[in-house]
């Protein structure tokens, strides 16, 4: 049965979010870190005309068991997953120079006298690298062999927790849907949906008003939640970065 004090709890919102008129409002969605941040090309956003966060917050206050958290200790776990595999990819990245350093300087080798100075003196330095090769590899796969049983433990763990959130979820968020729909019908409004271009931006015409703009970009082992609150009057143009988003651990 729908809980009506969910709903009440929002009226107050509703003067706000059912302002007149309308504008365009470009979103971008951007993935990495500073310099490296890079477009996200065709990633679907959705663009809510309330803030579908109070209502899920709303509905598990009222929920008749807690919400069941996350272990503090399997949070360090993926962080420790995510720290090991960065050694493994320094490693690897690593090994790989070297490896191709290997074959540069045999196909020079190949090319040349055996029986020359310059023959004999590269000969030595190959000896050299062929040994620095060998213990690289040797490291990168010991650094992918702890990353990858720690990782298939984490995953071990997550999906135990998982299944304890989603079964209360099933119960506590029931009426989501309900609610969902009487918000929209007393706005008068309806959710928008739409996809990013190959630079990543998507540009859609909006009734003024608070908006709430709602998407996720998966990483390694979380992912980045938006649920970012805008007016197309007062804002053309929104980046979407990991600078105003939630990172959640990904089950």
């Amino acid at each position: 049965m729908r809980r009506p004090s969910v709903l009440a709890g929002l009226v107050a919102l509703l003067p706000i979010l059912a302002a007149c008129g309308g504008s365009e409002l470009t979103v971008m969605v951007m993935a990495g870190e500073g310099d490296e941040q890079q477009p996200v090309a065709n990633h679907q956003i959705v663009l809510l005309p309330f803030n579908r966060d109070s209502v899920f917050e709303t509905l598990a206050a009222q929920a008749e068991e807690a919400e069941p958290q996350i272990p503090a200790d399997l949070q360090a776990q993926f962080d420790s997953v995510a720290a090991m595999q960065e050694v493994w990819r320094a490693d690897e990245a690593e090994w790989a120079e070297a490896r191709e350093a290997l074959q540069n300087l045999s196909g020079r080798l190949e090319r040349l006298d055996r029986r020359s100075r310059e023959y004999q003196q590269l000969y030595r330095q190959f000896d050299g690298l062929e040994s620095t090769e060998r213990r690289l590899n040797n490291t990168r796969e010991q650094a992918f062999q702890a990353f990858d049983e720690l990782q298939r433990q984490t995953l071990a763990r997550a999906d135990s927790a998982r299944g304890v959130i989603e079964a209360w979820e099933d119960i506590a968020f029931i009426d989501y849907m309900d609610i969902e729909a009487e918000i929209l019908q007393d706005l008068g409004r309806e959710i928008a949906y739409d996809t990013t271009d190959a630079g990543g931006a998507v540009t859609t015409s909006l009734p003024d008003g608070t908006w709430y703009i709602h998407t996720r970009l998966s990483l390694p082992f979380s992912e980045l939640y938006w649920n970012v609150p805008v007016d197309p009057a007062a804002t053309d143009t929104i980046q979407l970065t990991s600078g105003n988003a939630e990172e959640r651990i990904k089950f």
